[in-house]
């Protein structure tokens, strides 16, 4: 087992990650625990996957234990596997730790309810973000339960009270799409959303691109229910995806078919919607985030390579000469179907984000069923914050 860690020496902050693959939820948590312990972190970013479950408490605990007490914010989720600096794997846990010296406070707040209403909770919970960083925070990333939440409601929600940008992802559980859970000081949450904020000196920048490139002719939501589409232009989801598509949908295609769903006013820019469950008796199709009645969607294809150039994409817009610092560490959500259709655990991805970045730099992530964050401009300025699927984003920290 190696930590992988930038600073003192070289800025403020201070960051190390570590991964664990023991099966055994105690052992696990404690080797993540004794090894940050040697930084004493004020925040760990955790993701684990499902398979932890229900041993999760015991977990928390050795982590306490190994960290010799209680004293760091522990913020995170599940996954469809982890990223971590020495590799990626489908089953394990991944943690960083950050120390800035005091110089960036931290905070977290979580809310329940996402299944009942997504867009009520996470304005709750950006509520009591706002309140407590007096406005907008320096650093926000969001987290949700993507077995239950709309990935879309969540963004809307968030960005109705915090102005700025922020990035984040839904939770997964390893194909299963029944059950994921958010992580938060030594509990496990359903059915929740959560925000990690910073305010002070932190340095961080995001990017998101896909590769995806839509195909046949545009269709136009006539009727839906949430994240469930009924009718495109016509024809039920179901048939119209099938038609564009050129085959049958079908249960192999959760989280690997997606719709481009345009955003207002564009006919290019548009956000990623894939599939969670398909009914063939309705002809319904429902997705990880809701589209609104009235827009256009199309279907998409992309082969391995495609996928693969998102990365260099989502690189390449976060040039050095840009940034204005040097990258100290890296969070990676990349969608779980991105996993699936290039057939590995993401390997690939994190050689070639690897290959700019450099094999030591502290980095962490995981396979996620939704992604959050706004595209990049090329001047350094950023979109309004969407909610993706099978797209790839990375998050530098100075």
């Amino acid at each position: 087992m190696t930590m992988y860690c930038q600073g003192p020496g070289e800025g403020t902050m201070r960051y190390c990650s570590i991964r664990s693959t023991l099966t055994d939820p105690y052992r696990a948590g404690y080797e993540i625990g004794a090894a940050l312990a040697a930084i004493a972190p004020e925040v760990i970013l955790l993701f684990a996957s499902i398979s932890y479950d229900p041993d999760f408490s015991d977990f928390f605990d050795a982590l306490h234990d190994g960290l010799g007490g209680r004293a760091a914010l522990v913020f995170g989720g599940t996954g469809d596997g982890i990223y971590e600096t020495s590799g990626t794997e489908n089953y394990g846990v991944c943690a960083l730790g950050i120390t800035s010296n005091g110089a960036v406070t931290w905070s977290a707040f979580l809310e329940q309810g996402v299944k009942a209403d997504s867009f009520a909770a996470a304005e709750a919970c950006a509520r009591k973000a706002r309140e407590a960083c007096d406005g907008a925070p320096a650093f926000c990333m969001a987290l949700a339960d993507g077995t239950k939440a709309d990935g879309h409601a969540i963004v809307s929600g968030i960005s109705a009270v915090l102005p700025g940008s922020f990035f984040g992802g839904l939770t997964g559980d390893d194909r299963k799409f029944t059950r994921s859970k958010l992580f938060l000081n030594g509990r496990e949450y359903a059915d929740a959303v959560a925000i990690l904020t910073g305010s002070g000196a932190v340095n961080w920048a995001v990017s998101a691109a896909a590769g995806w490139t839509p195909v046949g002719a545009p269709g136009v939501v006539e009727d839906n229910n949430g994240c469930e589409i009924r009718n495109i232009s016509g024809r039920t989801a179901l048939d119209f995806m099938s038609a564009e598509l050129g085959k049958p949908l079908g249960e192999a295609d959760l989280g690997t078919v997606p719709l481009a769903a345009y955003l207002k006013a564009s006919d290019t820019h548009f956000a990623m919607r894939a599939p969670s469950h398909v009914d063939p008796e309705q002809g319904s199709v429902t997705t990880f985030g809701s589209v609104e009645t009235g827009c256009t969607v199309r279907v998409c294809t992309a082969s391995r390579q495609d996928l693969l150039k998102a990365v260099a994409e989502a690189l390449g817009q976060l040039d050095q000469t840009v940034l204005g610092f040097t990258p100290a560490a890296a969070i990676i959500i990349s969608c779980a179907g991105r996993k699936w259709l290039t057939g590995d655990q993401g390997e690939k991805e994190l050689a070639l984000l690897q290959q700019t970045l450099g094999t030591s730099l502290p980095l962490i992530g995981f396979p996620s069923f939704g992604e959050i964050s706004p595209f990049r401009n090329a001047d350094g300025s950023y979109s309004p914050v969407n909610f993706h699927n099978v797209t790839f984003v990375v998050c530098l920290m100075g």
